[in-house]
């Protein structure tokens, strides 16, 4: 990853006492593409810890970020509660089914699964993926690279379905051991890729006891099962960051109102104190059309007051603002149009991990 990321180091005279990583990586929100700072490898010496290295390191990340217009930041957290203190507020969750074989109903496809490798079909991989990725929030824009390095690995085995004109519709990426089938991904265009995939997985019966599936949000493969009485597991995953709030709303994709709407945000951000303040942001032909930083309280046709984890779990729609103004996270006022009447924010996902 060498020269794939940003080293920060914190010293002590010539010591390095802690360090920290920016990966340079785009993601998905809808069709729309957002260059983002992925933060990793933050580590301290354990005779340096709780003593503000990583808390200097993280705000000098956040200068970093953006400098190079990173209007994001995303990172798997070691404890949430320590990374909501610098404003990252979990927005992604994993969804993982555990079943059996014999969970899985029968199906008999019109089409057909065949065993491929990326490189020779790395096109089709990656269109339907990203046919995928654009119906969520936060997904990652893979390369070539983040594919072979980061997603794929030598135990693995890609399945393609291709239907009867042969077009391929879903694939899933799965791997074996001990008994025990796991499907890193599976990705499909239709409900026939779908089911077919699962009888491939049914078909390892006589090879494996149990399976575990990764899934996505908007799956609901349980339903349609023989036995829809497994267990799925819903688990935080990763947490995000908005970085550069003016940035960041001018290019927001998900405004759905024609007409001139005017909206104020009163933010709180310590750490990145050039979000902080009040905003004024107008939006008309479902794009934001000016955004401005005022000296003083202003009123909008919607009025919001949050910190910057709350204004984050509410543009990327990991929670409603039902839930964030019920247990005080947001304070709003929808004078003349309701939020939800003029936005239509994709659902949060994310299958990779750095």
């Amino acid at each position: 990853m060498e020269e794939r990321q940003i080293n920060f180091g914190s010293f002590i005279g010539e010591q390095l006492a802690a360090k920290l990583h920016i990966l340079p990586l785009t993601l998905f929100m809808g069709d729309e593409k957002f260059s983002f700072g992925g933060i990793a490898g933050v580590a301290t010496w354990p005779e340096f810890r709780r003593a503000g290295h990583i808390n200097h390191l993280l705000k000098q990340s956040f200068v970093e970020m953006k400098e190079r217009g990173y209007s994001l930041s995303m990172l798997h957290p070691f404890l949430i509660k320590f990374y909501r203190k610098f404003g990252y507020e979990v927005t992604n969750y994993t969804y993982r089914y555990d079943l059996t074989p014999n969970d899985i109903a029968t199906y008999h496809s019109t089409g057909n699964c065949k065993r491929v490798t990326f490189e020779r079909e790395k096109d089709t991989i990656k269109k339907l993926y990203e046919a995928t990725a654009s119906e969520y929030s936060l997904m990652m824009d893979r390369d070539d690279w983040w594919w072979r390095k980061r997603v794929i690995s030598d135990k693995d085995t890609i399945i393609l379905y291709y239907n009867e004109a042969g077009e391929a519709l879903g694939y899933l990426i799965a791997n074996i051991n001990d008994s025990h089938l796991r499907v890193e991904e599976m990705v499909y265009q239709s409900t026939d890729a779908c089911r077919a995939l699962l009888q491939w997985v049914k078909n390892h019966d006589s090879m494996i006891d149990t399976i575990t599936l990764i899934g996505q949000p908007n799956q609901s493969i349980a339903f349609y099962l023989d036995n829809p009485r497994i267990p799925l597991t819903k688990k935080a995953y990763f947490m995000t960051r908005i970085i550069d709030f003016a940035a960041f709303i001018k290019d927001y994709p998900y405004f759905t109102v024609e007409e001139n709407v005017q909206i104020a945000f009163q933010v709180e951000d310590i750490h990145a104190p050039w979000n902080s303040g009040n905003w004024l942001v107008t939006i008309q032909e479902n794009h934001c059309k000016h955004v401005e930083k005022v000296d003083h309280a202003i009123d909008g046709d919607i009025t919001f007051a949050m910190d910057i984890n709350g204004l984050t779990a509410l543009l990327l729609g990991s929670e409603s603002l039902e839930n964030l103004h019920r247990f005080g996270v947001i304070q709003v006022e929808e004078k003349t149009v309701k939020w939800n009447d003029i936005t239509a924010v994709n659902e949060t996902h994310l299958l990779d991990y750095f």
